[in-house]
């Protein structure tokens, strides 16, 4: 009888540990499926699916994000600093910036954007704006930028476009 319990309960830890963890590789055993467990099988099983389907948007979204030619950064706000949620690959080549994860990294190689965007404190804008790319000449580009808040984050988008694409 002890036995019995205890490789009940173990199996209920094992499976609510996997859930915490978001590991959905362990596979239930026909038996696990029905009666004492089905519930949390089914609980399992329907954590799964979102975490799949969670992962397939995310997918679909850099994609789609890395494919277009606008230069996008996306911020995201951690206690009051602002982290790269994401950075586009034609931002990333346009600027000549490595993949980057945090705002403050950026302002070494985008000194004029990131002061830019600080003189305005993070809001909404569309302006044309000139930005020294290496040691090149300046490049005039269209900024526009927005805030977005969610549950308990708050993001801000930047898309540059050259305005030589804009006109």
């Amino acid at each position: 009888m002890y036995f019995y319990v205890k490789n009940q309960l173990q199996f209920y830890d094992r499976t609510l540990l996997s859930i915490l963890q978001k590991d959905f590789s362990t596979h239930f055993p026909e038996e696990n499926k029905k009666d004492n467990f089905k519930s949390l099988y089914l609980l399992y099983e329907t954590l799964k699916m979102q975490q799949q389907e969670q992962t397939s948007k995310e997918m679909i979204y850099r994609s789609l994000l890395n494919n277009i030619d606008t230069a996008a950064l996306i911020l995201e706000k951690e206690n009051d600093d602002w982290t790269v949620f994401l950075m586009n690959d034609c931002f990333s080549q346009l600027f000549k910036v490595p993949k980057i994860s945090h705002w403050k990294y950026l302002q070494n190689y985008l000194p004029s954007l990131c002061n830019e965007i600080e003189k305005t404190d993070f809001s909404e804008l569309k302006m044309a704006i000139s930005i020294k790319i290496e040691e090149q000449d300046l490049q005039t580009f269209m900024l526009q930028t927005s805030r977005t808040q969610t549950y308990n984050k708050e993001y801000f988008i930047v898309l540059l476009d050259s305005i030589q694409r804009v006109i």
